[in-house]
């Protein structure tokens, strides 16, 4: 077998090598992560989502109005739109006449009084979509009810939050 020395300059140099290429390698592959490209998400309107062309940049997807709704119509948009529901009611949470970028990955995370319960599973967009609803339902647990008071569900889309409705259980 052949023995191979290394000097302790030989050494140094690649260590010094290395260190290099994972500092500038990044950098010259378009890895540089600096604020200089102004990457930060515009989160539009999070407190009333009810307003048309929303978006948070860089997610993929520009929502439209969002409404609370007891039941969908047949192309999955809010049928019948309202704020106030039953402990035992389904509650549909949609957004209207929405654009989704293929691979564009959107859930629903609800908070009651301020804090959060539950995601709802998260959905990835097989292709484009243009005018179209995306709706999510929330059903209480099997057996049991909703909690009266005073709920949220905000869309989330791409790991950014985006628009948010707010709605109350009696």
């Amino acid at each position: 077998m052949n023995n191979l020395k290394l000097s302790r300059t030989t050494i140094i140099i690649g260590l010094l090598i290395l260190v290099g290429a994972m500092f500038f390698l990044p950098r010259v592959l378009g890895g540089n992560d600096s604020d200089d490209d102004n990457d930060t998400p515009n989160v539009t309107n999070p407190d009333n989502g009810n307003q048309p062309g929303n978006q948070v940049q860089d997610t993929g997807a520009t929502l439209g109005p969002i409404y609370t709704s007891a039941a969908l119509d047949r192309d999955g948009c809010a049928a019948n739109t309202t704020t106030t529901f039953n402990t035992t009611s389904p509650i549909y949470v949609v957004a209207e006449d929405s654009q989704v970028e293929q691979g564009t990955s959107v859930f629903v995370r609800i908070y009651y009084q301020g804090q959060v319960i539950e995601d709802l599973p998260e959905i990835t967009a097989q292709e484009d979509f243009n005018n179209t609803c995306i709706n999510f339902v929330i059903e209480p647990a099997q057996g049991a009810a909703f909690q009266p008071g005073q709920y949220e569900a905000e869309f989330i889309v791409n790991g950014n939050q985006a628009q948010s409705v707010t709605f109350q259980v009696q």
